[in-house]
């Protein structure tokens, strides 16, 4: 059986992961094509990841987020999203068409589209429609993050596209119970019996007794306490929550470094570091850049935080970390906490607004390190139950039978 996996990316990372995780460990031996935009940021990382043999093929469609974006940048942002709204729309037609004869030009058997939110990435709707068109049969529709209301202005090309693919497809997965409910809130699948979750899981299994060289390359003491997050720059994962945050850690916690892995646009970057100017312990945060492979950092590391501040559909980190066996401190937003479980097992989650209770539950972690291995040792054995990538894999090859 030949499968097309079509996605849609502007941002490299989970969603990358994911496709070489599914891949990496489909229980038959299926031939595989990943079907993306050329300009996906993450492109040369899922090249790198994805199992030898598997077609790559990159298009070069106009896309609502992309199209005419060395023109958008100067105009208002509010009008910079009405107007990539309207390209989503005045270009589907054209994209549509395209995608149509790229699938048909692929001879496969099978479709599952890999969205981010929803709506999310147009063509990947586009292709779950335009699948079901060229073959009157149906396929998987999966999206990572969360569903959003309908916008008054499309609401009526919203309610055509949602229409269409509810009956282009036999299942809509996401990555959790929270965030699978989210796109419920849209009227055509407000009582659809279509819409489950399948649990992401890792990518690779960690990697023990690794010598890392962290440390002396950032001229940390051997002593000192690391703390890691791992993420995009966007606004939503809580960068800036979590520095405000480290106030207080660092006051109770001198011999302490924290590392912010991930990479984002210059203004985020620029942003970011602006606010550790004045911060006397601003020298002891360091910016990686994006990591591939981070073990190295994973292996040291004492806590890893995740202070999400919306649209935290799953939280792969979080995964990543129990299965080294790190505790872990976040937010309760969105799907954390069906990660993490119950606060006080394999880490803590707070309230939101409670950024000193953030704060607390790190210091005490770095403190006792009792509580923090058995934590860990926690997180390891939930990981393993819950997060099994063969689990993972047999599930959506499960779902797939269906339309075979």
């Amino acid at each position: 059986m030949k499968i097309i996996i079509f996605t849609e990316n502007n941002r490299g990372g989970g969603m990358d992961t994911f496709i070489a995780s599914l891949i990496k460990n489909w229980p038959n031996k299926d031939d595989f094509i990943v079907i993306c935009n050329h300009n996906h940021p993450g492109l040369k990382y899922l090249n790198d990841i994805l199992p030898k043999g598997v077609e790559v093929i990159c298009h070069s469609l106009p896309l609502n987020w992309s199209f005419l974006g060395g023109f958008l940048k100067f105009l208002p942002k509010i009008i910079q999203r009405i107007t990539r709204q309207l390209f989503r729309v005045l270009l589907a037609p054209y994209q549509y068409l395209r995608i149509k004869r790229i699938l048909e030009n692929s001879k496969a058997n099978q479709l599952i589209s890999v969205n981010g939110g929803y709506p999310g990435g147009e063509t990947c709707r586009l292709a779950t429609i335009a699948w079901y068109s060229l073959y009157k049969k149906k396929s998987i529709h999966n999206f990572h993050n969360y569903s959003v209301k309908y916008r008054a202005l499309f609401a009526p090309y919203e309610l055509l596209i949602d229409s269409k693919l509810d009956n282009a497809c036999s299942d809509i997965v996401s990555v959790s119970n929270d965030c699978a409910n989210s796109i419920k809130q849209r009227f055509v699948f407000r009582n659809s019996n279509k819409i489950s979750f399948i649990y992401n899981s890792l990518y690779r299994n960690p990697i023990g007794n690794i010598k890392s060289f962290v440390k002396q390359k950032y001229k940390i003491t051997h002593n000192s306490k690391i703390i890691l997050m791992i993420g995009t720059f966007e606004p939503r994962k809580g960068h800036e929550y979590l520095i405000n945050a480290m106030v207080e850690v660092f006051k109770a916690h001198k011999h302490l470094n924290l590392f912010l892995i991930g990479s984002g646009t210059e203004e985020e970057t620029s942003y970011l570091k602006s606010l550790l100017i004045s911060a006397k312990w601003g020298y002891r945060v360091h910016f990686t850049g994006f990591v591939a492979d981070i073990s190295e950092y994973m292996s040291i590391a004492d806590v890893v935080v995740i202070p999400s501040q919306e649209y935290e559909s799953f939280g792969l980190t979080a995964i990543e970390a129990m299965s080294y066996g790190i505790p872990i401190v976040s937010t309760n937003i969105g799907g954390l906490p069906e990660t993490i479980g119950e606060s006080g097992y394999c880490g803590f989650h707070s309230e939101i607004e409670d950024m000193s209770e953030f704060s607390q539950n790190i210091i005490r972690l770095i403190q006792d390190d009792t509580l923090a291995k058995k934590m860990g040792k926690n997180g390891l054995t939930r990981v393993n139950e819950l997060f099994n990538p063969d689990r993972m894999a047999k599930e959506y090859q499960a779902l797939i039978q269906k339309n075979d």
